[in-house]
């Protein structure tokens, strides 16, 4: 069954951000929003859209830790190979089954386009784990937030939206300020490349 999406002009997007009661109780019912935000894209992608709408069940597929392994690579790491003696060490605690959400719970999202944006910059996060990193540390450091799906999100409630709706335009700001780390490095080798052109003509053999 097909979800029905219902767009938001921008006096609406500033109404949720204001905490418009009816807005709050549409998502608590269920519908699902999204919106065209004043914010663009550097690149071809144009504005940023933002999806709001029921928190899905949880993928079975565990989520990536800040080096880019699931839990299941962890394990498969950690069993030491035929043969081998056991390492001793404290027993890992066994994995509790998450809370369930609150009834009102929802799931704000970037439509996919924070994914796509990355790579059109030169941020290939398959290539470059050090910017995989980094993402998967500012994304993180938000509670609730997290990549699914192709997608990054910011779980909240109806109830909290206006705060959490703020904190996830930030975050996405944040993430798409990334690109002047990778303008600041290309820099940074420049001048490098330059200082070592410039010790070599300098230098004369005795």
């Amino acid at each position: 069954m097909t979800t029905k999406i219902h767009d938001l002009n921008l006096k609406q997007l500033t109404a949720l951000l204001a905490g418009d009661a009816q807005l709050q109780a549409r998502l608590a019912a269920g519908e699902t929003f999204r919106v065209r935000t004043p914010f663009t894209y550097p690149g071809r992608l144009g504005a940023v859209t933002i999806t709001i709408g029921p928190r899905p069940e949880p993928d079975p597929e565990p989520e990536p830790d800040d080096e880019g392994r699931t839990l299941d690579r962890q394990v498969s790491e950690a069993v030491p190979p035929e043969g081998a003696p056991p390492e001793r060490g404290p027993a890992r605690p066994a994995q509790e089954p998450p809370a369930p959400p609150p009834p009102d719970a929802i799931r704000i999202t970037d439509s996919g386009g924070l994914l796509k944006y990355l790579p059109e910059q030169g941020m290939e996060l398959e290539v470059d784990m050090v910017m995989s990193r980094t993402v998967f540390h500012a994304v993180r450091q938000w509670e609730g937030g997290g990549i699914a799906r192709g997608q990054v999100y910011l779980d909240s409630t109806a109830g909290s939206v206006t705060q959490d709706l703020w904190q996830f335009l930030q975050l996405v700001a944040e993430v798409i300020g990334l690109r002047h780390s990778k303008y600041k490095d290309a820099l940074v080798q420049l001048e490098k490349r330059r200082e070592t052109e410039q010790g070599v003509s300098k230098w004369r053999p005795t």
